[in-house]
């Protein structure tokens, strides 16, 4: 348990950008006191813009404050980007990957409560090591998990960004779910594949593993993947996480001093193959 009066700090920083190749960028973000989404939005040249946009500001606008109301949130995302693309004939079809985090109430403790559907990510940095938190929901990545593609054969399949699932293109959504433990020190990642298809861990770990403000590593994240291409919109939003002088995994917490950052929040288009929903 954390002692009486142990505070939590928060940073974060967000950078967006549409990338070498795209008219335009079609992630969208939102980051404030103990709430951090990303989401990628596919849809055509309207319709990702819109759906990524809409995801993200229901999302915000539950203000989750347990896993469940979280959880909540995301499922009355989907139902608004999934009522908004039916009612509108230049919408039909558009839908978006979400993922997000927040600090919220778990019983007597409080938790970080992660969220993912489709294939944009979220990694934790601790101790040197980088680790993906979220699994992907795309076409490739479950023929690796079945063991008929190898993760280099994966890196270059031309169905790659085909996802399984996303937000909106049905009227309901199987979300993955996550409750870990707040610690001491860690910086988290959240991101879209437009960051991931570019940059391998490698180099993720070594921009992250940089002592600078989350704005100026998302910033370099994001100006790398166009580095290396930047074939697609890339969105990268660190969030830097201290509990005044714990370095282990703790549990209740006061409410959090926050120093807060700066988030660049704008809004792909991708292939859709349907999946089983719940």
């Amino acid at each position: 348990m954390t002692a009486p009066g142990r505070q939590m700090r928060i940073r974060w920083g967000g950078a967006s950008d549409r990338g070498l190749r795209r008219a335009e960028n079609q992630d969208a973000m939102y980051a404030d006191i103990g709430l951090f989404v990303v989401a990628d939005g596919m849809g055509g040249h309207l319709g990702g813009s819109v759906a990524s946009s809409l995801a993200v500001k229901t999302v915000a606008a539950n203000s989750p404050s347990t896993p469940a109301e979280l959880l909540a949130a995301v499922r009355h995302a989907n139902q608004v980007v999934h009522h908004r693309s039916t009612a509108h004939a230049d919408l039909t079809g558009m839908g978006t990957t979400l993922c997000a985090i927040a600090v919220v109430q778990s019983d007597d403790s409080r938790v970080w409560c992660l969220v993912n559907v489709g294939d944009s990510r979220v990694y934790r940095y601790q101790a040197g090591k980088l680790t993906q938190l979220t699994v992907d929901h795309n076409f490739v990545a479950e023929m690796v998990r079945a063991g008929d593609l190898t993760e280099e054969q994966a890196a270059e399949h031309p169905r790659r960004n085909t996802l399984t699932r996303a937000i909106g293109v049905e009227p309901d959504v199987l979300i993955d779910d996550w409750v870990l433990e707040l610690t001491g020190n860690d910086r988290f990642l959240l991101c879209t594949d437009g960051l991931t298809n570019e940059l391998d861990e490698s180099e993720i770990t070594e921009l992250l593993d940089a002592d600078h403000h989350p704005s100026e590593v998302a910033r370099a994240l994001v100006r790398q993947a166009n580095d290396r291409g930047g074939r697609d919109n890339s969105t990268a939003l660190v969030v830097d996480v201290d509990i005044e002088g714990l370095p282990a995994p703790t549990a209740a917490l006061t409410e959090p001093a926050v120093e807060a950052g700066s988030a660049h929040s704008t809004s792909k288009r991708r292939g859709w193959r349907r999946s089983r929903s719940r």
